[in-house]
């Protein structure tokens, strides 16, 4: 946490400016009077959103190797278990399903820390996170990494303000959308590395 807390602290510091700089890129878009002015601004938005997204991943990827490496396993929670029976019940139910005839799915035992995220262990959110972030581009996600989406986008199906956890729109990283989820967004107060902390010192069991 010591050697990582300055990169941490200034990424979580430009994501707060990103935070600004793309409400800034709203108002003039909606400003613009005329076709030329109304193109640029709309490249504007859109950048600060790539930009955006970059930051929030550069943040989880941190966090997962803080998680992978350190952190402190106590089992599955109670919820973790039930996430898991259910998607096992729904595995059997459903004969299309991606995993092979027989197999249990199972979150990664080394991921299951951190309070719950709905029905999710706050590290396997980390995790899935992480992998969207970097295999964006592939046309699909192993199996827990899209499951864990479809949880999230089935508990915030409409998030609004450019967050979403839909993996059928276009390819894109939804890093950010995740680090809402997890509650280390705060442009105003910029409490969000404050957050993070506490949650990895929570999972790595170490004083904050």
């Amino acid at each position: 946490m010591t050697g990582t807390a300055p990169a941490a602290e200034g990424l979580f510091r430009l994501l707060n400016g990103y935070g600004w700089q793309k409400m800034q890129a709203f108002v003039d878009l909606t400003k613009s009077k005329t076709i030329q002015e109304s193109a640029q601004h709309k490249e504007e938005f859109s950048s600060t959103d790539v930009a955006r997204e970059v930051i929030a991943g550069s943040i989880l990827q941190i966090a997962y190797f803080a998680i992978e490496g350190h952190a402190v396993r106590r089992g599955k929670s109670l919820n973790a278990v039930h996430f898991e029976t259910e998607i096992n019940r729904l595995i059997r139910e459903n004969p299309n399903t991606r995993r092979k005839k027989g197999s249990t799915f199972s979150l990664p035992d080394k991921f299951c820390v951190g309070r719950d995220i709905g029905h999710l262990p706050l590290g396997i959110v980390v995790f899935a996170g992480r992998n969207q972030y970097n295999h964006f581009t592939n046309e699909r996600l192993c199996v827990v990494n899209e499951v864990v989406f479809n949880h999230l986008n089935s508990l915030w199906p409409s998030p609004g303000n450019g967050l979403s956890f839909s993996l059928h729109e276009d390819k894109r990283p939804h890093s950010y959308s995740i680090l809402a989820a997890l509650g280390w967004t705060d442009i105003t107060k910029e409490l969000g590395y404050s957050a993070y902390k506490r949650d990895l010192c929570d999972v790595l069991q170490i004083e904050f």
